[in-house]
């Protein structure tokens, strides 16, 4: 007797948003290439397949002029051949070893600025005998705002305007998830392009003739083939950081330590031994990613699994559910930081077994600013938060579909 096949399930629909998870079970078995009406893209979700497009130069980021230029302006995401390459060794610099080295002491001021004050709060709460244990909600007093303080710490603009990028950056994330077209977020994030410019570009220019250290001032005098960035290509970059690398950090963040809290076993380890963070936050990029999915388009007709994807579609790459293949990863629905198939040897790097950062020449450029992230952050956490757990009554739900995390995560804990 056979065994009829589901039908095709929708990724905007209502029980997606609830559990996508399900979604991807789905379209990994019977429907590894399939056409969405709704977002006239095609969907493909293998990790095989993802991996076969990431890396082959006819599959391009072309798709991003109408998705993410409007509200970005044209970055490094787009670019291909000698322009690309121009830019990434132009941005690499800060991103990586004695660039990113000297940032540390301005992640580590972040995390102070942010975790102390509740950290006293509490503290004195359970002096004075109003509780016997610590409560945070920490999304809102912490994983929100953390990334963003980063970036703008980073390139040395006023404390004051911290509450304007997490505006821009709210609006921003509003224009790129709005996978349904409404009008009111195009509105918005299209505002916030025009914002952002004004504010940032008289900064850029003024910093060209300076010889400070910071970000925007490194990034306004780095030169490579005699090439500079200009003014606008900078504002891009910076609206791209906003973005990317504040979801990586924030939802990244935030669904490490909900995955933590519900594996006490792989919370005792990393407790014991902080040099298994980065290991802990790959398998969280794999099995939680925060970025669910992204586009790309192919310059010629495209084969996958049987079906014929015609040159300049739009396909959007599953990346959540390639993340959780079965074909990849051996039991992939279990939270293992001590797996063997996510090797963290190559977890921040283009070779990765997750594809949470893309793979082969787009492959992310922030990938070791966000672990650096996650690793000073959560290595403060861990140092004055003993016993983490939820609040009594309180049950995390993940939320997003381009995006996904806990968007509130009450935590009792005892302060050291």
């Amino acid at each position: 007797m056979s065994i009829s096949r589901p039908a095709a399930p929708d990724i905007l629909s209502a029980e997606h948003a609830e559990d996508p998870y399900e979604t991807y079970r789905v379209l990994l078995e019977h429907y590894p290439a399939v056409y969405h009406a709704p977002t006239n893209s095609w969907l493909v979700s293998r990790h095989a397949d993802l991996l076969r497009m990431f890396r082959d130069k006819s599959v391009t980021s072309e798709n991003y002029s109408w998705q993410l230029e409007p509200v970005h302006g044209r970055t490094i995401l787009q670019m291909e051949g000698r322009e690309h390459t121009i830019h990434r060794r132009l941005l690499n610099p800060f991103f990586h070893g004695n660039g990113l080295e000297s940032f540390k002491p301005t992640i580590e001021k972040v995390v102070r600025d942010l975790v102390d004050p509740f950290l006293e709060r509490e503290k004195r709460a359970i002096a004075e005998g109003k509780r016997d244990r610590g409560q945070v909600e920490i999304v809102g007093e912490f994983t929100a705002h953390f990334p963003i303080n980063v970036i703008v710490e980073m390139l040395d603009l006023p404390r004051e305007d911290h509450p304007k990028f997490e505006r821009w950056y709210n609006s921003i994330m509003a224009f790129l998830s709005n996978l349904s077209g409404a009008q009111e977020p195009i509105d918005r994030g299209l505002q916030t392009r025009q914002e952002l410019a004004d504010y940032i570009l008289p900064i850029i220019a003024e910093r060209r003739d300076g010889d400070g250290d910071d970000l925007l001032s490194l990034m306004a005098r780095a030169e490579v083939d005699g090439e500079q960035l200009s003014d606008d290509e900078i504002r891009a970059f910076v609206s791209l950081m906003l973005t990317a690398g504040g979801e990586t950090t924030d939802r990244g963040m935030a669904s490490l330590l909900k995955n933590l809290i519900e594996h006490p076993d792989a919370m005792a380890a990393v407790r014991a031994d902080h040099s298994l963070i980065p290991t802990a936050f790959s398998e969280t990029l794999r099995y939680s990613p925060p970025v669910h999915m992204i586009m790309r388009q192919p310059g010629v007709d495209l084969d996958v699994d049987g079906e014929t994807i015609p040159a300049g579609s739009t396909v959007t790459c599953l990346l959540a559910a390639a993340n959780r293949d079965p074909r990849k990863f051996e039991d992939p629905e279990r939270f293992d930081i001590f797996r063997t198939d996510n090797n963290i040897e190559r977890a921040y790097r283009a070779s990765a077994d997750h594809l949470s950062f893309i793979d082969g020449r787009h492959f992310c450029v922030g990938a070791m600013l966000a672990k650096t992230e996650i690793e000073i952050g959560l290595s403060y956490l861990l140092d004055r938060m003993e016993d983490m757990r939820f609040a009594d009554g309180f049950t995390p739900v993940e939320e997003g579909v381009f995006t996904r995390a806990p968007e509130r995560l009450e935590i009792s804990f005892l302060p050291v």
